[in-house]
């Protein structure tokens, strides 16, 4: 029983650790990464984004302000948070022209002075488009498609060979 408990409480750890993962194919518009704490927070918050591995700030507000000098150049100008994003707790990520060098886990963060109010992690996966992949798929479909299709006539006039032609011979006898 003992192994049992122990089992389901490093379960429910784990789940709670784990990060929420988006999926999103490399050029689209935007991306929302979601992060709703409990509201109001004090207005001296500082509400940070980062990618980790390495850890690069993607996005910072503080004083009520975004902080884009203290933004990674990889994300300054495609990224934005609510104004009212400390009011409200929502301080969800809207990153947009989204590339495969966005691909990572992210963390956002609440904090004031040195105490960490509010920390959680999403995980964004970006696919590409392999348009030489789509270009052979395309073309095989073509091939298949006229053969289809010469089969399909070739196969029609042997048949109005066969039966047409043959009952047409014996009507002119």
């Amino acid at each position: 029983m003992k192994i049992f408990a122990a089992f389901v409480i490093l379960l429910q750890v784990s789940q709670q650790a784990s990060a929420e993962t988006f999926k999103v194919k490399e050029g689209d518009a935007s991306v929302l990464l979601p992060c709703k704490v409990t509201a109001p927070l004090p207005e001296d918050t500082v509400v940070e984004w980062k990618r980790l591995n390495p850890e690069i700030t993607v996005h910072r507000r503080s004083d009520n302000r975004d902080q884009p000098g203290e933004q990674n150049q990889l994300f300054r100008t495609r990224t934005s948070l609510r104004q009212d994003a400390v009011q409200s707790g929502d301080l969800s990520l809207t990153l947009k022209n989204i590339t495969p060098l966005d691909q990572g886990t992210f963390t956002c963060s609440a904090s004031q002075g040195q105490k960490t109010l509010f920390s959680k992690q999403v995980e964004l996966q970006v696919y590409t488009i392999d348009e030489k992949y789509y270009f052979d798929l395309y073309v095989t479909f073509l091939v298949l498609f006229i053969i289809t299709l010469f089969g399909g006539v070739l196969s029609a006039v042997l048949v109005y060979k066969k039966y047409i032609m043959k009952g047409r011979s014996a009507v002119d006898m």
